[in-house]
């Protein structure tokens, strides 16, 4: 179970980190990546026998210099296998997490991004130049890795924000591309990927069913209890993570009836609103500078109208525009909001496979099919699974299911999945993939 846990924070994102703090790194606090990675932490990470390669700064001003990004190859690399990159979630989220639980019948490699981890760039001033990221960059780099590496063709797989630098890879480099596997998808920056009405939706549907006993109880933990209204919006972003979330999340709730459970739920909210006083490992949680970095300047975190949480009054859930302190951690980055993602931008020409959860709490489903309709211009496929989550591919691998591993290996060749395997996972173990193609 551990795990599968681990997997999914690594390939989650975006919602899940919506509230982070800011923590500037001073002249002499600040450590490189070559450094955490070859020094501080060796050890950690040894295991993965990483490498780096240099990559341009600025792919369009070549006279700011290189820099280094950090890969490693996940249970090694055999000459005889096809590889797969795969590319993070976050933004800013680790790889050291790995990702397959047990080993796949191909060559996968896992690419820091910059300014994450292993890939930190050797100055602070660096470090903190809003222009040093954006996803073109990291799509970019992995072709300079690629070229690296010798490999003539690879599969691009990206799961969350990871979709955007996967589309554009997919997009700028389709001689060097398989095919592309996109999980939790990303259509662009706009209102609708943090405000995602169609997950309100589902929760409140879920909500009208509960009993007006236990809705009375629900609403009191704000209006008696003093806690935030926003409770069961950070609630429903952790358990919508995972497949049957919404069943889960309402399951939790019926059983606040309960005086014993309600108190301690009480107890357990009011702990996550606490400041955190602990300092995550940079090797292992997502690095706030990269995460506000893209988030701020592609995914519209700087804009003030952005609704990142819904407050939960009266019954209902209604949207809670950005704090103030959100456009100002924005701006205390000099990370302006003008360069939102828009994937129409880069039509992608190789065969593609969707991943989606129908409940889906951090990149909505719809999302997902908007960019199904409007950015493949060759084959594509899509599979969104009744009640899924924000990885519900990965998360049936991780559970060993054999029908999802054959299914994954069909979009890892680029080719239509039978539709007899769905069938037959039905069949067997009662998951359900609504199925279309072209």
């Amino acid at each position: 179970m551990k795990t599968v846990l681990f997997a999914l924070i690594l390939a989650s994102g975006l919602w899940a980190h919506a509230q982070v703090t800011l923590n500037i790194p001073s002249e002499s606090t600040y450590e490189s990546g070559k450094s955490l990675c070859q020094k501080t932490y060796a050890s950690l990470i040894a295991h993965e026998k990483g490498f780096y390669v240099r990559v341009p700064v600025d792919y369009s001003r070549p006279e700011r210099g290189m820099t280094e990004v950090y890969s490693y190859f996940h249970r090694g690399f055999d000459p005889s296998k096809d590889t797969m990159i795969y590319f993070t979630g976050g933004p800013g989220q680790t790889s050291h997490w790995g990702l397959f639980r047990n080993p796949m019948p191909y060559n996968v490699l896992i690419m820091e991004h910059r300014g994450v981890g292993c890939s930190r760039p050797d100055t602070r001033a660096m470090f903190l130049d809003p222009s040093y990221y954006s996803s073109e960059n990291v799509a970019r780099d992995a072709e300079v890795v690629r070229q690296h590496l010798m490999i003539n063709q690879w599969t691009v797989y990206g799961i969350s924000y990871g979709t955007v630098p996967a589309t554009m890879y997919a997009s700028l480099f389709p001689q060097h591309t398989r095919a592309a596997i996109l999980e939790g998808v990303v259509y662009d920056g706009g209102l609708q990927l943090w405000d995602a009405p169609h997950r309100r939706k589902l929760l409140q549907k879920m909500l009208n069913s509960l009993s007006p006993v236990l809705m009375a109880k629900l609403e009191s933990i704000s209006t008696v209890h003093g806690i935030p209204d926003t409770w069961l919006s950070r609630q429903a972003r952790t358990q919508l993570m995972y497949n049957d979330g919404v069943k889960k999340l309402k399951e939790r709730l019926e059983l606040l009836g309960d005086e014993k459970k309600f108190k301690e739920f009480l107890t357990e909210l009011r702990k996550s609103y606490e400041p955190i006083t602990y300092t995550p490992h940079i090797l292992f949680a997502a690095n706030d500078i990269a995460y506000l970095m893209i988030s701020c300047q592609e995914l519209g975190f700087a804009n003030p109208e952005v609704s990142i949480e819904d407050s939960f009054v009266a019954g209902k859930l209604v949207p809670k525009t950005a704090e103030a302190d959100s456009v100002k951690q924005c701006a205390r980055l000099r990370a302006k909001g003008d360069k939102i993602y828009h994937a129409e931008n880069y039509p992608v020409k190789v065969p593609v496979t969707y991943f989606q959860g129908s409940d889906d709490g951090a990149t909505a489903a719809p999302e997902g099919v908007r960019h199904y309709k409007n950015v493949p211009a060759g084959f594509k496929q899509m599979a969104i699974l009744v009640r899924g989550g924000h990885n519900p591919n990965l998360e049936l691998i991780l559970y060993e299911n054999p029908q999802q591993m054959q299914i994954f290996d069909y979009a890892f060749k680029g080719l239509p999945i039978p539709k007899v395997l769905y069938t037959e996972m039905k069949k067997t173990s009662g998951h359900f993939w609504a199925y279309t193609s072209n």
